[in-house]
């Protein structure tokens, strides 16, 4: 078949962040689809602005999109947005004259303001339309408490929401439990298909021998063991929906109850100096700035502990799928998440250990526990990885796709 996997914000070797796409359009050519990702030139995520056009990039085929240019203002990141939808129907033409017409279109939603476009686009071709959903919106937005309701954009949202469900032939979700939420807004039975993060399985030969690794802060950390303490490791995004201060207040209780206990945090984002402050005082915490994935995974595993929290959200019931969760269970030899235990639905083979969100007092214990009991042995971490792998998650995502489209399969 012939895929468009559409996703604004498409990461990849050498781009960015959000790598998914780039591992199902790998993994789906190895499978013997045809794959073509279609992303935006520019965005705030890419490390710098692609010329738009087609490009291949370590074997997956992209195509940028001209879109505006934008700094920190959010006017002109909603410009950028809105500009997708009107650059995808514009070039629709151009790019099935060069890579064929679509028999699948795959709309993966970090916004919904393309998705209309990408279902007329579906339809001009006589191709199958499918929705990926990473985030709930407008729910997300509302619940984290960015938006009010009421706002006028997020009604829009709603009604993109609803109308993306009924128009879908299929709805590839990353949230367990979120096909309660989807059919009360119009999705029809049948259609809704939990598809997880995962982890490449290039990424899951690496953790064979990522012990090859050098990097100055994966020094710093064995450093840091040959003076006897216990190195506790966050590594990933550090704004409001992270819990990033709840980690920080359970490493103020333990630097008190067990010092040798020490956390070095990874990442960036909006509250990176605000948590830079909190932490001011502690002695047994250090922040590094973002570093390349690859060094992450070198530093989880020569880490003795992996932390993430949420916060307690009735968003979360749908679930969660965080890329980090995977990555720490692949690397680190231990983890553990402070989130509810229905958020962690179908994905708790993951973890070393749970503990209630918000609870710093729980967080500090449930640390302490995890490095006191025994290391995941490696090869039990990788027999799970492989589940999550994206050769695996690519197949269950296809699987009686012909069932759906018979002409498309011959």
């Amino acid at each position: 078949m012939n895929i468009w996997l559409l996703h604004p914000f498409a990461g990849g070797p050498g781009l960015g962040r959000h790598y998914r796409p780039f591992w199902l359009a790998d993994a789906w050519g190895k499978m013997g689809h045809r794959v073509l990702v279609v992303s935006a030139a520019f965005h705030h995520l890419h490390r710098q602005p692609r010329a738009p056009g087609p490009q291949r990039i370590n074997g997956v085929d992209f195509w940028f999109l001209d879109t505006p240019r934008y700094g920190n203002g959010s006017l002109g990141r909603l410009r950028n947005n809105l500009s997708f939808g009107p650059a995808v129907s514009s070039a629709a033409s151009a790019i099935a004259a060069q890579f064929g017409q679509p028999d699948l279109v795959i709309a993966s939603s970090p916004h919904l303001f393309f998705i209309s476009a990408a279902h007329q686009v579906a339809r001009r071709f006589d191709a199958g339309f499918w929705l990926e959903i990473r985030d709930l919106w407008p729910e997300s937005i509302i619940a984290l408490g960015m938006t009010p309701a009421w706002h006028p954009l997020m009604k829009v949202l709603g009604w993109k929401e609803r109308t993306a469900y009924r128009a879908a032939d299929r709805v590839i979700c990353l949230l367990a439990g979120a096909e309660a939420h989807m059919r009360a807004r119009g999705l029809a039975a049948g259609k809704f298909l939990w598809i997880p993060n995962g982890v490449s399985d290039d990424e899951i030969q690496n953790a064979l021998t990522i012990e090859n690794l050098a990097h100055p802060l994966i020094d710093r950390i064995n450093v840091l063991k040959q003076q006897g303490r216990r190195v506790v490791l966050y590594a990933g995004g550090m704004g409001p929906p992270n819990a990033v201060e709840a980690v920080l207040d359970a490493a103020s209780i333990l630097g008190k109850a067990s010092p040798e206990i020490h956390f070095v945090m990874i990442g960036s984002g909006t509250s990176r100096a605000a948590l830079k402050q909190r932490a001011a005082t502690l002695a047994n915490v250090e922040f590094h700035d973002e570093v390349e994935r690859s060094v992450v995974h070198g530093m989880l595993r020569a880490s003795d502990c992996a932390v993430v929290a949420f916060h307690k959200n009735a968003l979360y019931h749908h679930g969660i799928s965080p890329n980090k969760l995977f990555d720490y269970c692949l690397f680190a030899p231990r983890s553990v998440i402070a989130c509810e235990e229905r958020a962690l639905a179908g994905l708790e083979d993951l973890v070393t250990a749970r503990c209630a969100p918000d609870d710093p007092g729980a967080l500090a214990a449930a640390l302490g526990a995890a490095l006191d009991g025994p290391a995941r042995p490696r090869d039990d971490r990788v027999a799970v990885a492989r589940r999550y792998s994206y050769s695996a998650l690519a197949y269950r995502s296809l699987a009686g796709i012909c069932l759906l489209y018979t002409s498309r399969c011959v």
